[in-house]
């Protein structure tokens, strides 16, 4: 998963600022992201797909030269995208209250502090995270089958076939580990040479075993340093 972020600032120190803070913080956690820059609501309104490319909106609250400011626009937001994640910048907190009418996940105040910022950015991913829905399409031989990411508890590959472990049931196609891999989000990482764990999932990990909603699954020494950190960056943001 990338996570796609527009960041609303006409202070062009500020915005280095937070574009440097949002560059640790995401590759302390192992997220691959994307930032796009725009100066004013106007700039935003003009991108081709402005409400629903996004999964981050970071907000100026006071946009000088914009006919609206940053609420007035995430209320205009909110009309066609209920689920991105609204966090504002602001100067002056009692502005950041009325944030709360459009469902923002949070509001940061200037100056800028990286270990506060984190701590928000950490709420804003937990939000994505549950309000963004990545699906694959499983041919079987019944015919294609779409499921989203989070419905899958484990993926087991036995020759040349792949058992996908869901809430509804074991799911065989025809497969390998190579093809399945590309299509699975930062939310899995492999455990075997012969498994591949959703990590939201996980209950427990102790000694070679990672319990996936109950279920046993072995941790191989060649996967184990892999698998942990992919854990410890998944559980970093969550």
């Amino acid at each position: 998963m990338i996570v796609k972020i527009a960041l609303l600032e006409d202070e062009e120190e500020e915005c280095v600022l937070t574009e440097s803070m949002l560059g640790r913080f995401f590759s302390a956690a192992g997220i691959d992201y994307e930032i796009v820059h725009f100066v004013d609501a106007e700039s935003f309104l003009s991108h081709g797909s402005a409400f629903t490319d996004f999964h981050l909106l970071l907000m100026d609250i006071i946009l000088p030269g914009s006919r609206q400011n940053g609420i007035d626009l995430a209320r205009e937001v909110r009309k066609a995208n209920r689920d991105v994640a609204i966090m504002f910048i602001t100067k002056t907190v009692q502005f950041a209250i009325n944030g709360y009418e459009v469902d923002a996940v949070d509001y940061v105040v200037k100056p800028l502090v990286y270990e506060d910022f984190a701590l928000k950015l950490k709420k804003a991913m937990r939000y994505i995270l549950l309000h963004t829905e990545k699906f694959i399409v499983l041919n079987t031989k019944g015919g294609a089958v779409r499921i989203g990411e989070s419905r899958i508890y484990y993926i087991e590959v036995m020759l040349h076939y792949l058992v996908v472990h869901t809430k509804k049931g074991d799911i065989t196609v025809r497969g390998s580990m190579k093809s399945i891999l590309p299509l699975l989000s930062a939310s899995f990482a492999r455990s075997a040479n012969s498994y591949i764990v959703n990590l939201r999932h996980v209950e427990n990990v102790k000694d070679n075993t990672v319990t996936v909603h109950g279920v046993p699954v072995p941790i191989t020494k060649s996967y184990k340093a892999e698998f942990l950190r992919a854990f410890s960056a998944y559980n970093g943001v969550m």
